[in-house]
C-alpha cells in the first residue's frame, strides 16, 4: 500500500511540474459588459511578440474618444519576465506605425476595431503571455489606469 501511493504521489508531481501556462484557460476581463475583446493571434518572430485582437463595442451608442496607452501597460511572460514601458508599443487599426500610445479614436456599434500590441525583449524560451495588464482610458466605458483591461494565458506562437 506504501508503495502504490508514493508511485501515485510520485506520478501527481510529475504532472504538476509538466502542467505548462499553455494548459491553462485563457481568460479576458475588460470592466463592461459592452466592451468584448478578441485575441487574433499572438506571435514571434526572433524577441518581438506581436498580439492582435479585435476590439467590439456592443452597446447601442458609438464610443468616442477612447486610448490604450501601451507604455503604461504591464506584460508578464510564463518564464518570469516583466515588459513594461518601452518594450510596449500599440497601433490601432491600418495606422502604418507602433507607439507607445494610441492617438483617441472611435469604435463604432457593430464595427470590429483592430488593435496591434508589439512587445519587445521576449526570450525564445517564453511560451505564452501570463498575464496582460492593458491601460485603456475610455470616459464614458468608466475605464482609466485604475480599471486596466486583463488578459492571462495567451499562447505565443514561434515559427
Amino acid at each position: 500500500m506504501k508503495k502504490f501511493l508514493f508511485i501515485m504521489m510520485a506520478i501527481f508531481a510529475f504532472g504538476l511540474q509538466n502542467a505548462s501556462a499553455q494548459d491553462a484557460p485563457l481568460k479576458i476581463i475588460t470592466n463592461h459588459p459592452d466592451f468584448q475583446i478578441k485575441i487574433k493571434r499572438c506571435a514571434a518572430s526572433g524577441k518581438t511578440v506581436i498580439l492582435d485582437l479585435i476590439l467590439n463595442n456592443l452597446g447601442v451608442n458609438d464610443i468616442e474618444d477612447i486610448e490604450v496607452q501601451g507604455s503604461k501597460s504591464e506584460v508578464y511572460d510564463n518564464e518570469g519576465n516583466i515588459y513594461q514601458g518601452d518594450n510596449i508599443k500599440v497601433k490601432v487599426a491600418n495606422r502604418p506605425n507602433y507607439n507607445w500610445t494610441t492617438e483617441t479614436f472611435n469604435i463604432p456599434t457593430g464595427v470590429p476595431m483592430r488593435l496591434s500590441i508589439s512587445i519587445e525583449g521576449v526570450p525564445q524560451a517564453a511560451e505564452s503571455i501570463a498575464r496582460l495588464k492593458l491601460i485603456v482610458l475610455c470616459d464614458k466605458w468608466g475605464l482609466n489606469g485604475d480599471k486596466p483591461v486583463r488578459f492571462m494565458n495567451i499562447p505565443i506562437t514561434r515559427n
